[in-house]
């Protein structure tokens, strides 16, 4: 009996929804939440206070979504240069922010309201889940530019650019208003950019997709002839 896996594109539609969804709720919290201050605080530290569940929660759905991306990435993209640690780092992301939600950070003087400088201490968990983020940010890097060589191996040399190079300089974009505003130079680059990058790859594959008539088969993934664009 063959061995029966998810659909392709239902995991495609998960890294699909995986973004949008995390960004909305987050910037939710941030403008919500009393004594949240986006030109001083990191997005980590939404998940102190009472209300830190709500962003752990997020930050834990978002990872699972972003590992299934990953699995659906695999089967859809079998072949090539890239095929094997291109959806490996993806799914390592999704682990990053798995670790993230399941820890919780410091809290910071201000934030949640009454932390004074005194009662700020550094634990295990905060300093684990800085950590977490730093190095997610550093596999989504690598992840790009893994997947960009794949593009670029099929002949698809305008994904590969936009993989390996437009998303970057969103980032270097944004950090330069951040610094023209006076206000946090990377918060809403680091909230923003790496999930344009996921969602667009999402997309691009789902759509890829339906140009076949069924989903990709277990052990079979897209050909490696070149094509145009």
């Amino acid at each position: 009996m063959a061995k029966q896996t998810l659909p392709t594109r239902a995991l495609l539609a998960c890294g699909a929804v995986a973004g949008p969804m995390y960004v909305t709720v987050t910037l939710a919290q941030a403008l919500t939440r009393d004594g949240f201050d986006l030109r001083q605080h990191r997005f980590s530290w939404l998940t102190t206070g009472d209300l830190g569940w709500i962003h752990q929660s997020n930050m834990l759905l978002v990872g699972v979504l972003t590992v299934l991306l990953a699995v659906g990435v695999r089967q859809m993209v079998r072949k090539g240069r890239g095929a094997v640690w291109g959806p490996r780092l993806l799914g390592l992301y999704g682990v990053a922010y798995i670790f993230g939600g399941v820890l919780i950070a410091d809290p910071v003087a201000g934030f949640p309201p009454g932390t004074t400088p005194e009662m700020v201490q550094t634990t295990w968990q905060g300093a684990i889940q800085n950590a977490s983020r730093g190095a997610g940010s550093l596999v989504l890097i690598a992840a790009s530019l893994v997947i960009a060589g794949w593009f670029a191996a099929e002949g698809r040399r305008r994904w590969a650019w936009f993989y390996g190079t437009a998303i970057p300089m969103v980032f270097m974009a944004l950090t330069a208003v951040g610094f023209a505003i006076g206000g946090n130079p990377s918060a809403l680059a680091f909230l923003a950019t790496p999930w344009i990058w996921v969602t667009a790859l999402a997309v691009h594959l789902y759509r890829l997709t339906a140009t076949r008539s069924d989903d990709v088969p277990a052990g079979q993934g897209m050909r490696s002839t070149p094509v145009p664009g």
